[in-house]
């Protein structure tokens, strides 16, 4: 992987070295569903706003105002992240990991796999991760996405295991506010399905993967509205532009999913499968 060792010493990484001094920490498990409930009904039908591949970003899509706050301190904070390389190369949401003194990945029965290094995009929602080992990595898709086509959401909204159905219906501009002023494309999803049921917010699935009925990656969550029944993507050229920077080579030949779960009816089962071999695993996030 050229420049692979590089990729530690860039100055916009952060050295997470607090994970490690405390060898006996009692780290948060992660949470096993006990059965698979029955999935919600489809939310309000909502159309796609157009036909065939989506058009480029243009400064005329509609603005989705969000504001980014600042982390209180002594707190922890969860999201999801998912491997890009079985080297130890993960994303996740840059709301995820900013603002951290300590990162880590958890691991169902066994300790939690330290973050070492971190580089976040500085125009996108989109941070990767660098671990010592690494997981079963998901392909990335780079093509124009099309109207209506599938997305299937995995990761741990609030924290526990759940899983989303979606249509693809368009393209909106997220303007940050806050702390970190920005303007970034993304993808607009209409949820269809949620597992387990639920009506509240997705917030803790930021960072997870939406994959294609290919098992490609085709966004990374980053926001989500409740009321609307809407998740909005990272682009996935926000994953090349940061590994471009970092002068990082992955390997493209990954493909650990099983394809002829990605439906409506079995995606889920996918999901925790998924969470199991630790394709896509709970961010922790501690700050001081």
């Amino acid at each position: 992987m050229r420049g692979f060792l590089s990729f530690l010493f860039l100055a916009i990484v952060i050295y997470i070295g607090e994970a490690s001094k405390d060898p006996d920490a009692k780290y948060p498990k992660v949470a096993v569903r006990p059965g698979q409930p029955a999935p919600l009904p489809p939310l309000p039908d909502m159309k796609a706003e157009g036909e065939g591949r989506l058009e480029p970003p243009s400064s005329r899509d509609p603005i989705i105002e969000i504001e980014d706050e600042v982390k209180s301190g002594r707190s922890q904070f969860t999201g999801t992240a998912f491997s890009i390389d079985d080297r130890g190369l993960w994303v996740t949401a840059r709301h995820v990991t900013h603002g951290c003194n300590q990162l880590m990945l958890l691991r169902p029965h066994r300790r939690a796999l330290k973050v070492e290094a971190v580089s976040e995009h500085s125009r996108a929602d989109v941070a990767i991760l660098q671990t010592e080992g690494g997981y079963d990595a998901f392909p990335v898709n780079y093509e124009v996405p099309e109207y209506n086509q599938e997305g299937f959401h995995f990761g741990f909204p609030r924290g526990e295991p759940g899983d989303v159905y979606s249509n693809l219906i368009g393209r909106r501009t997220i303007k940050t506010t806050g702390i970190r002023k920005n303007k970034e494309p993304v993808l607009v999803w209409a949820e269809k399905i949620r597992v387990p049921n639920s009506n509240e917010s997705l917030g803790g699935i930021s960072g997870g993967p939406i994959l294609n009925d290919n098992g490609e990656v085709v966004g990374i969550h980053v926001a989500g509205s409740v009321r609307r029944g809407r998740s909005f993507s990272s682009l996935p050229r926000t994953i090349n532009q940061l590994l471009d920077q970092n002068d990082v080579k992955i390997n493209s030949n990954n493909r650990n999913v099983d394809v002829a779960k990605l439906n409506e009816a079995d995606f889920s089962r996918l999901g925790d499968e998924l969470r199991s071999n630790l394709s896509v695993a709970q961010v922790i996030c501690r700050t001081n």
